[in-house]
């Protein structure tokens, strides 16, 4: 297994890319981060290429108790059309290519966990923009 550490954003990045929009990371080695949308396809195959091509991945978007995603490895398994549109090229060009992964930040979780609903952009126990950050991306 290729050593892989991520390295963390600050909380003002957390915070800008929250209004962005992110997802939730539950791997099958009991690894759990937060990511941005932009960077799943660099993201699959980097912790695909950490943990020895034998972690799957589900993904997750805040609100939504249904992966919009899961891998086998570095492979897709079940995604959202609309979010597979957005991640295609990308994941082949990694895969099929000896283009390399462009290196991911990942949330701090404990950072994270302890900011504020309205940081994390949740008001009255819905997310703020879903629709405009998620909804488009669901079938």
């Amino acid at each position: 297994m290729e050593e892989i550490v991520y390295e963390t954003y600050t909380k003002n990045e957390m915070l800008e890319i929250i209004k962005k929009g992110f997802v939730f990371v539950e791997t099958s080695l009991n690894n759990d981060y937060i990511i941005s949308i932009k960077d799943i396809p660099d993201f699959i195959m980097l912790e695909s290429e950490r943990t020895g091509h034998i972690a799957d991945m589900e993904m997750y978007f805040p609100g939504v108790d249904e992966p919009i995603l899961t891998t086998m490895g570095c492979y897709l398994d079940k995604i959202q059309k609309k979010l597979r549109n957005k991640i295609i090229k990308r994941l082949i060009k990694l895969q099929t290519t000896n283009t390399k992964p462009k290196n991911v930040k990942v949330f701090d979780n404990y950072m994270f966990n302890r900011m504020s609903l309205k940081d994390k952009g949740i008001e009255n126990r819905e997310v703020k923009n879903f629709d405009k950050l998620y909804k488009k991306y669901m079938d």
